[in-house]
């Protein structure tokens, strides 16, 4: 069979818009006058054996194609790996844990993509690198994009352009638009950039530094989808260990007191919000 082949071309309706953004860890700064970040921690996995993979009715060659490309993005972005057993299916199997760390995009209004001017971007030249790989994310493998960019394109209130006359985005299986694949390759080369800052990080958790979770409260959370915590902690230790100057994170600091500012003058304003930003305030302090 051979490998599919998708059209796509954004009509800029706005509506994949609709919440806030997920970078890697270097990207943050770059626009810390837009966003106000969150430290992000998730935990993947995967059997240590392509044996164990599930295939979910795929040929065994496909299914171990998808198992080696998982391994391979997940070597790329995660900032700590660990190995144990766990019960999978009533049966214990054993498994690679992987720990990312990212920067989220405070959102406590709900209202979706603070950078959005009704169904469009604002900072479209600067926009992240999780925007310029739509609908081909980054961090998703090329095995099943396929299926994937379908069940995207065909989410209601999507208005994608998908039929013939829009540009090929996936030829044979492989990225064919050259922006798309370029935000891809760049997301990879910025993940290896934030390495040695991720590894201080992991190293604070392991210590027990309280400006960042354990490794088993991001166990813990695991079950419930991800972790937050202060951006303001990542960057402290980013100067501790050489990797950043003292002035500019205070510049930083300055950028993301006067976003919020901004955002508390939203005409949206709830109690619930304004005390997640007075907290946020507090952290950055």
């Amino acid at each position: 069979m051979p490998a599919p082949s998708r059209h796509f071309a954004c009509t800029q309706c706005g509506k994949c818009c609709d919440r806030a953004p997920e970078v890697e860890l270097g990207e943050a700064a770059a626009l810390a006058d837009v966003f106000i970040w969150q430290l992000l921690f998730r935990l993947y996995s995967l059997p240590r054996s392509v044996a164990d993979f599930p295939a979910e009715g795929a040929p065994r060659k496909q299914a171990a194609a998808q198992f080696f490309e998982s391994r391979e993005l997940l070597d790329t972005f995660a900032a700590h790996t660990s190995h144990a057993k766990a019960m999978v299916d009533g049966k214990p199997q054993q498994r690679t844990f992987y720990l990312t760390i990212s920067a989220l995009a405070f959102d406590p209004l709900g209202a979706g993509c603070p950078a959005l001017s009704g169904p469009l971007c604002s900072i479209h030249p600067r926009r992240p690198l999780t925007c310029r790989s739509v609908p081909l994310h980054y961090s998703r493998g090329l095995g099943l994009a396929a299926e994937e960019l379908d069940r995207f394109t065909a989410i209601p209130g999507f208005a994608c352009a998908t039929g013939a006359e829009a540009p090929l985005v996936l030829e044979g299986g492989k990225v064919a638009d050259p922006h798309i694949a370029a935000a891809r390759a760049d997301a990879a080369a910025q993940a290896e950039r934030d390495g040695p800052w991720k590894a201080a990080l992991v190293k604070a958790m392991k210590r027990g530094d309280p400006r960042m979770p354990s490794l088993a409260q991001v166990e813990q959370a695991a079950a419930r989808g991800a972790l937050t915590a202060s951006m303001n902690g990542a960057w402290e230790i980013a100067i501790e260990v050489g990797l950043v100057a003292a002035d500019l994170v205070e510049d930083l600091k300055r950028h993301q007191h006067a976003a919020l500012d901004r955002m508390s003058a939203s005409p949206e304003m709830t109690l619930a919000a304004a005390q997640a930003i007075a907290e946020q305030r507090r952290l950055l302090a």
